[in-house]
């Protein structure tokens, strides 16, 4: 079955198919189109190493496998343009489903999917308004592969970031490799209770610049992008200090070995 899942920014779309992965007993793909920096994609297959994860250009890779039992789900971001996929949808004969704060908001997509699921209810009405008002709002996407940030530096950004010190942010999320050698993750829906950064279960990397993908995407309004690149890049470890750092780390992880 192939499930085309789509909703507004923060309502819990990957939070669902995620549940819906850890449920399945058939093999499982996930492929979400227009993704510049690939945030979701990595953190599914990384919680979920034998789901089986595309990019934007394999649709002809989706396309053969939808003729297979496995599981497809087809996560759409909010800012796609769904009468542009509709081509590709009709192709694959989709179940749709969206993903409303409430259900009230899920009545705009009645025409558009087979099945309307209640997300992220918290932020229903923030979410709700925003969406209705859909020229303010901004998304800024970056990447950061090959760098290394600085932990204490990020957990200030992120801190002010959220805060609204470069503009009212609705919905951030982020991979970020360490100086400790962790790739970690960090998520923020505006009006809900966020949990900290999370370690993403991934080796450490200790040998010279990340050959992993890290980034970030922001959404909100009034956003400083400008700004937002520009303190993210002050939290990079300069390349003078890596190979520094990284010692450290490795002699630290030794000394922790030695005594447990």
């Amino acid at each position: 079955m192939i499930t085309a899942v789509t909703g507004l920014t923060g309502v819990g779309k990957t939070h669902w198919i995620r549940e819906q992965v850890a449920q399945s007993e058939q093999p499982v793909c996930y492929f979400k189109p227009d993704s510049a920096v690939p945030i979701d994609s990595l953190n599914l297959a990384t919680e979920f190493p034998h789901a089986q994860v595309l990019h934007p250009g394999e649709e002809e890779q989706l396309l053969a496998l939808a003729e297979t039992d496995r599981q497809i789900y087809l996560e759409l971001p909010w800012h796609l343009d769904l009468v542009s996929m509709e081509p590709l949808l009709q192709r694959l004969s989709c179940r749709r489903v969206a993903i409303a704060p409430t259900e009230v908001a899920g009545s705009e997509w009645q025409t558009w999917a087979n099945e309307i699921v209640v997300g992220n209810a918290a932020a229903g009405e923030t979410l709700v308004q925003l969406h209705r008002q859909p020229d303010n709002l901004q998304i800024h996407q970056g990447l950061l592969t090959g760098e290394i940030i600085d932990w204490a530096s990020l957990s200030v950004f992120w801190f002010e970031l959220i805060q609204g010190a470069y503009g009212k942010v609705i919905r951030a999320k982020g991979i970020f490799d360490i100086v400790s050698g962790e790739s970690i993750y960090g998520d923020f829906v505006y009006g809900t209770v966020n949990p900290e950064f999370l370690a993403l279960d991934l080796p450490r990397w200790l040998e010279g610049r990340p050959e992993r993908l890290s980034g970030f995407e922001i959404v909100g309004c009034n956003l400083d992008k400008t700004g937002i690149s520009q303190t993210l890049k002050q939290c990079c470890v300069p390349e003078s200090h890596i190979e520094y750092y990284q010692q450290q780390v490795k002699q630290s992880l030794a000394m922790e070995e030695v005594s447990g």
